[in-house]
């Protein structure tokens, strides 16, 4: 018990004591803020930058094309896709797509705004269950 008073004096002296807060001026904060700015545009001129070089854009007139897609589950989907003139239905699903049939004839396209992508879909669905039997 002799160890509690000086335990209590060594706690209390200055050396443990908390420093006092420091005074924040208009300047220094104006200064984080431009930082923060700089290092903001920086991530993004980075990522600008890495799209265009890896040609994350859509190129016109390329040989594949999406041409319908549809949500069949919370991350799985199933996509006709084009690829010259072979027509493909591919299952893509979280790390894996995998070709679920490739069509011998093309199926003929409509106008895009004819038909719901619904009805388009179970029209290709119909199609390839036709196909495969």
């Amino acid at each position: 018990m002799r160890f509690l008073p000086c335990l209590f004096a060594l706690v209390a002296s200055p050396a443990f004591a908390a420093p006092a807060p420091a005074e924040i001026d208009a300047g220094g904060l104006l200064r984080v803020c431009l930082s923060l700015a700089v290092v903001i545009a920086l991530i993004l001129a980075a990522g600008w930058v890495l799209r265009r070089l890896q040609g994350g854009g859509v190129r016109a007139g390329g040989n594949l094309r999406c041409i319908e897609s549809i949500a069949v589950g919370m991350k799985e989907r199933v996509v006709l896709v084009q690829a010259g003139e072979t027509q493909m239905l591919l299952g893509v699903g979280p790390g894996n797509v995998r070709t679920l049939h490739v069509f011998d004839h093309p199926i003929a396209l409509t106008a895009p705004n004819a038909v719901s992508p619904a009805a388009a879909f179970r029209t290709v669905l119909a199609q390839w269950r036709g196909a495969g039997s």
